[in-house]
C-alpha cells in the first residue's frame, strides 16, 4: 500500500524541533499570516507557534470570542447565544498562553470598554469553579482607564498570583474606585514586583493616603513609577519603611492634553534627615523635580544607584550652582553611577535668564572623578562654555563613555554672542580617549583656523572612532563658505557608517550671495546640513575612485587654501584695528 512518507532530507532538522528554540524564531516573524501558517507544518511546531501567537493580547474581543461567538447592539457586547454553555475547554487552550494584556483606550475593533462590562460579568458569572483564573500564566497588565463609568472593572478578572507587572493608566477616577482596584491588585497578586500608576490629570490630595497603602500591602516591590504629589515626603516615608529592597524610582509629570493646564510642580521630595531604614537598594531613579530637590534626596543615602534621570521644568530656571551640587552630591554619594541624564521640560524654561546663568566645565568637573561614566547627557536651554580644552579633559576622564550629549539649545537666548564652545578639534580627543563611544553630540563653533590637519588626524589610534555610530551637532554655528573644509574634515574623522544628525528648526540659512554672508556664524538649516552631508559622499567616493598622488595633492591644495583663508582674515582684522592702510 503506497503511503505518503516524508524524504528523509526533507525532514525537519533536531534544533527545529526544540520549542525553546522554535518560540525564539518565531518571536522575529512579525508576519500574523506567516505566524498561522507555521501552525499547520506539523504538530511540533503547533505548540510554539501558538505561544508566540497568544503571548500578547492588544484586543479583549479576540479572547471573548473564544468562549462563543458575540454581537453588540447599541452600548452593550453579549453572546449570541445566551442559553448555551460557554466553550470553556477552547478558551482554556489559548489563555493559557497569554502573557501580556494591554487594555487601551479602545479595543482594536473600536468597541468603547464599557461595552465589554455586560459580557465580562456575564464570564465572571458562568465561570466554572475549576477555573480560578481566567489567563493563569499572565505576567503584565496594563489597563488603560476610566473605569469609574462602569459599575464593575474587567481588569480584576485579569489579576491573579502570576502578574508581576501592573500600569494602571486612569484620566482621574474617583478615589473610592482607585482604592478599590488597588486593594484588589494587592490581594491577588501576591508576586507582583513593578507598578506604574499614571494619572493623565492632576492627582486628586486624597489619592496619597489611597497610593500609601497600597505601598504598605504589597510584599517586595521591585520599582515603582508613581505620580507627583507637591509634598512627596509623606510617600516617600512610606517606601523607606515599606519597600527597602526598592530597586527603581520614577516619579514623572501628569500628563495632560492641555498644555495650557498647570502640572504640579514637587516642592518637598526628601526626609528633613538621612534615616536608617532609607532607600539604599535604589539603582535608578527618574524624577521630574527641580535639582535641589533630587540632590537632597541623593544626598540621603542611595550609595548603589547607578542610574539617574532628573528632568527639570523651569518654572524656577536652574541656576548653575544647582547643577554643580547635583553632580557633587551625585560623585561623592554614588560611587557607581554610570548613567547620567540631565534635561528639561521644553515648554517650560524661561527664555531670558541673567548672563550668570551659564555652565561651565567646572559645574560638570565634580562628576569626572566617575571614571566608569558610560553615558552622560545635558540638556540646558541656555549656552554651555566647554572648549576644547574643556573636551580633552572629559574624554580623558571617561574612557568607557558609550553616549555623551552636551549639545545645547541657545535659541533659547536670542541675541546672546556663542563663544567659548567646542570647535572640530574637539572631536580628536574624543577619537583618541573614547574607542567605545557610539553616539556623540556637540554643539560647534567653527573657524578656519581650529580645523584639524591631515597631520593631526594621522596622529590619532589606528582603530579611532571605531563604534560611532551618530554625530549630533545640533545647531552648530559656522561660515557657510567653510562647509567645503568642514566637510572634509568630517569625512577624515567620520567612519563611513556614521549618521551625521542636526536640528530641524526654523533657522534662516544665509542667502545664495556669498559675499553678504561669508563672514557672518549662521546655524545651518535642514537643507545647509543636508548639502554637508552629500559633500561629505562626495568625498568619501573621490577618495575612493582617485589615485594616492592626487590625494596628498588634493590636501596640499586644501591646506593652502585655509592657510590663504585665515592670512585674509588676519589682514582684515588689522585693516579694521588701523594698523594697515
Amino acid at each position: 500500500m503506497a503511503t505518503l512518507a516524508v524524504p528523509v532530507n526533507l525532514r525537519i532538522p533536531f534544533t527545529l524541533g526544540i520549542p525553546e528554540i522554535l518560540e525564539n524564531i518565531f518571536e522575529h516573524c512579525h508576519d500574523q499570516d506567516n505566524r498561522r501558517n507555521n501552525v499547520l507544518v506539523c504538530k511540533t511546531w503547533l505548540e510554539p507557534c501558538l505561544n508566540v501567537i497568544w503571548r500578547e493580547s492588544y484586543d479583549l474581543t479576540n479572547l471573548v470570542r473564544l468562549l462563543g461567538p458575540t454581537m453588540t447592539h447599541g452600548l452593550v457586547m453579549e453572546f449570541v447565544q445566551t442559553n448555551v454553555p460557554l466553550n470553556w475547554d477552547r478558551f482554556s487552550f489559548y489563555a493559557r498562553r497569554v502573557r501580556t494584556i494591554y487594555q487601551e483606550g479602545q479595543d482594536l475593533q473600536s468597541y468603547p470598554k464599557h461595552a465589554l462590562e455586560y459580557i465580562f460579568a456575564h464570564i465572571a458569572y458562568q465561570r466554572p469553579s475549576n477555573i480560578l483564573e481566567l489567563c493563569p500564566n499572565l505576567e503584565v497588565l496594563e489597563w488603560c482607564g476610566d473605569t469609574h463609568y462602569h459599575m464593575t472593572n474587567p481588569s480584576i478578572l485579569f489579576m491573579n498570583s502570576s502578574l508581576e507587572c501592573y500600569t494602571l493608566n486612569e484620566n482621574k477616577p474617583p478615589p473610592i474606585k482607585l482604592a478599590f482596584v488597588l486593594r484588589a491588585v494587592a490581594d491577588r497578586c501576591p508576586n507582583l514586583k513593578h507598578v506604574k500608576l499614571c494619572l493623565q490629570q492632576q492627582p486628586d490630595p486624597s489619592y496619597m493616603d489611597i497610593i500609601q497603602g497600597f505601598i504598605q500591602s504589597v510584599k517586595v516591590l521591585h520599582s515603582v513609577d508613581l505620580p507627583p504629589f507637591a509634598d512627596m515626603t509623606p510617600i516617600i516615608s512610606t517606601l523607606q519603611d515599606y519597600q527597602p529592597h526598592l530597586r527603581e524610582l520614577r516619579i514623572q509629570g501628569c500628563h495632560t492634553v492641555d498644555d495650557r493646564v498647570d502640572k504640579v510642580c514637587i516642592t518637598s521630595l526628601a526626609l528633613p534627615s538621612p534615616c536608617s531604614n532609607s532607600l539604599a537598594s535604589l539603582t535608578l531613579i527618574d524624577i521630574v523635580a527641580p535639582y535641589t530637590l533630587v540632590t537632597e534626596l541623593i544626598e540621603n543615602g542611595l550609595p548603589l544607584l547607578q542610574q539617574a534621570f532628573v528632568t527639570s521644568d523651569f518654572r524656577k530656571v536652574e541656576t548653575p550652582s544647582a547643577v554643580k551640587r547635583l553632580m557633587e552630591s551625585l560623585a561623592k554619594g554614588c560611587p557607581r553611577i554610570n548613567y547620567v541624564c540631565l534635561s528639561y521640560d521644553y515648554y517650560r524654561y524661561t527664555p531670558l535668564p541673567p548672563s550668570s546663568y551659564t555652565v561651565s566645565v567646572d559645574h560638570i568637573r565634580p562628576l569626572l572623578k566617575c571614571t566608569k561614566m558610560q553615558n552622560f547627557t545635558f540638556k540646558y536651554p541656555f549656552p554651555l562654555t566647554l572648549d576644547d580644552q574643556s573636551a580633552e579633559e572629559i574624554a580623558s576622564s571617561w574612557p568607557e563613555i558609550l553616549q555623551l550629549q552636551l549639545c545645547h539649545s541657545p535659541s533659547a537666548e536670542p541675541g546672546r554672542n556663542i563663544k567659548n564652545c567646542f570647535t572640530l578639534r574637539a572631536l580628536l580627543s574624543f577619537a583618541r580617549h573614547c574607542p567605545r563611544i557610539t553616539h556623540l553630540s556637540l554643539f560647534l563653533f567653527t573657524k578656519s583656523n581650529t580645523f584639524p590637519t591631515l597631520a593631526d588626524i594621522q596622529t590619532l589610534p589606528k582603530a579611532f572612532f571605531s563604534k560611532l555610530q551618530i554625530l549630533d551637532v545640533g545647531s552648530s554655528h559656522m561660515l557657510k563658505r567653510d562647509r567645503h573644509q568642514i566637510a572634509q574634515t568630517l569625512y577624515r574623522i567620520l567612519p563611513a557608517t556614521a549618521i551625521l544628525q542636526f536640528d530641524i528648526d526654523g533657522s534662516v540659512e544665509g542667502g545664495d550671495d556669498e559675499d553678504e554672508h561669508e563672514n557672518e556664524y549662521i546655524p545651518l538649516t535642514t537643507v545647509g546640513w543636508r548639502s554637508l552631508v552629500h559633500m561629505i559622499s562626495y568625498a568619501r567616493w573621490m577618495d575612493q575612485t582617485t589615485s594616492p598622488e592626487q590625494r596628498n595633492l588634493q590636501s596640499r591644495i586644501q591646506e593652502v587654501e585655509a592657510e590663504n583663508a585665515r592670512l585674509r582674515t588676519q589682514i582684515r582684522s588689522l585693516h579694521a584695528e588701523g594698523f594697515i592702510a
